[in-house]
């Protein structure tokens, strides 16, 4: 057989384990995390484990693939490159302010939305702080690889246009976050359209794995947790 049929095999199954699987054991695998038997800084390592374990399947696809390469999949430099570049720099600036007004509404009572789609993530110690930045940078990598990177170039091999293959890898990308409920769901549509929007934009994956990871440190690394209810006396 082709190295053609085993990248189409390979795609699918990668497919396939992202939209079906991956949301069935995303969803047990929260469960467990929320009600304490699976270890916060065991649940990193093993995120972190999957995500390059499908990075390297994506990139198995490409190289077996006589109509891919790594610039189809955006790895390449970018069409824009004031756009991308100017993100790298304005967004930790601008994460400065949201954080600080974060925390000081989470310490005067008040709800982050959609906080609660992965509050049982958040890092407790300094060393759950530095997995879950490591989980943040290789989600921001592999994810944007995949879902936008190789999703996206399969289906233009397809013949589909660059709005349906676009729209198709937001799809899957959903599909891979449903474990997080309807909140979830919604940010990671909303992300996902970014993402993708950017990634079109730009033409290659170096944008949107940037604001990727930064949106996840966001999330899991500067997220602040719940202030503790002071009993009344």
């Amino acid at each position: 057989m082709s190295a053609t049929f085993w990248s189409w095999v390979l795609a699918g199954g990668l497919a396939g384990y992202l939209a079906v699987v991956a949301p069935l054991l995303g969803r047990r695998s929260y469960e467990r995390l929320k009600s304490g038997l699976t270890p916060l800084s065991r649940s990193y390592a093993l995120g972190i484990a999957e995500l390059w374990a499908l990075a390297a399947v994506a990139l198995l696809v490409v190289a077996l693939s006589p109509s891919l390469d790594l610039a189809s999949a955006g790895v390449k430099p970018p069409d824009d490159p004031t756009l991308t570049y100017g993100l790298a720099v304005a967004l930790p600036v601008a994460m400065v302010p949201l954080v600080l007004f974060m925390r000081w509404l989470v310490r005067n009572g008040g709800k982050i939305p959609g906080s609660d789609a992965f509050s049982a993530m958040l890092p407790r110690t300094p060393g759950q702080r530095w997995l879950a930045g490591g989980l943040a940078v290789s989600a921001g990598i592999c994810e944007e690889l995949v879902y936008r990177g190789l999703f996206i170039a399969l289906g233009l091999a397809l013949g589909l246009s660059p709005l349906a293959a676009a729209a198709l890898a937001v799809a899957v990308f959903m599909l891979g976050h449903a474990y997080q409920g309807r909140s979830g769901l919604l940010l990671s549509l909303v992300a996902g359209i970014a993402f993708t929007g950017l990634y079109l934009r730009t033409g290659s994956l170096i944008a949107p794995i940037v604001v990727h990871i930064l949106v996840d440190i966001r999330s899991l690394v500067l997220m602040p947790q719940p202030e503790p209810q002071r009993a009344e006396s």
